[in-house]
């Protein structure tokens, strides 16, 4: 027995190439997939791209079949407009997106966005470790990307005993005072910090002198051996731990009046 159609299940669709107006049911749409052929001039069109509710009158005994889409009362009558036959009939009932599209989608293609995304990230946290993996020793410098170097370096080999921030060496103190023994000569002691968070290798120091005129009198770089005479086993300058310091330097006279210590 024919299924009684309601209204309100009634849409209307039309052929792109003629213009020819249709009803069309829901079920119709479902069983075809969403393709139609017109009746009037043989054109194949997507029934969804024009669709429409219904807004006419149904004729008092209109039923609806499977297999065409009847035309507007006014319009065509004597044509119908018959669903593609080619397309096999659905087991269950169709969405509008497999009406559409002629598929149906799998529970996977849900969460696509979602994986992409989840991609997307992967391959920019990796781009942006192999990058400070690559300039980790120039990054190591620059105290704003230190903490994301020594984390990474908690998960692959670095060589941190190599890496080197010597502006983060900062002098504490200095003493220079007549030599206690040698005569014609200076006593230089002091200490400095690592202010870096991680072990770096013992720096190089110059020593300046300058007169009152603040011209330079004399200067010499130090070796690690050569001031720390009391402890020539160490190698490395500690995080936050004070490195003490000991020079024997000629007395340059009255002149010197100023001493200047930078590190390298």
């Amino acid at each position: 027995m024919p299924k009684k159609i309601h209204l309100g299940d009634i849409m209307e669709t039309s052929c792109p190439h003629c213009r020819s107006h249709y009803r069309i049911t829901d079920e119709q749409l479902q069983a075809a997939l969403g393709r139609a052929k017109c009746s009037q001039c043989g054109m194949i069109f997507n029934a969804l791209q024009s669709l429409k509710s219904f807004e006419g009158v149904l004729p008092a005994n209109y039923q609806s079949t499977s297999t065409s889409m009847r035309p507007l009362d006014g319009v065509q009558k004597d044509d119908d407009l018959n669903l593609r036959a080619n397309y096999k009939q659905p087991e269950s009932e169709l969405s509008l997106h497999e009406a559409m599209y002629g598929y149906k989608r799998n529970s996977l293609s849900y969460y696509a966005p979602f994986l992409w995304f989840i991609g997307i990230l992967i391959l920019i946290v990796l781009s942006i470790s192999q990058t400070v993996y690559y300039q980790r020793y120039k990054l190591i410098k620059a105290p704003q990307f230190q903490h994301q170097v020594l984390t990474l370096c908690e998960l692959v080999p670095c060589g941190r005993s190599l890496f080197s921030s010597i502006q983060q060496i900062k002098l504490l103190e200095r003493n220079v005072f007549t030599h206690p023994v040698t005569s014609n000569a200076l006593m230089v002691t002091g200490s400095f910090v690592n202010q870096a968070p991680f072990p770096q290798r013992l720096p190089r120091m110059l020593v300046s002198l300058f007169d009152i005129k603040g011209e330079l009198i004399a200067n010499r770089v130090f070796d690690p051996a050569e001031y720390l005479q009391h402890n020539n086993n160490q190698n490395s300058a500690e995080s936050n731990s004070p490195v003490q310091f000991r020079l024997e330097i000629i007395d340059p006279g009255t002149d010197a009046l100023t001493y200047e210590f930078e590190f390298y």
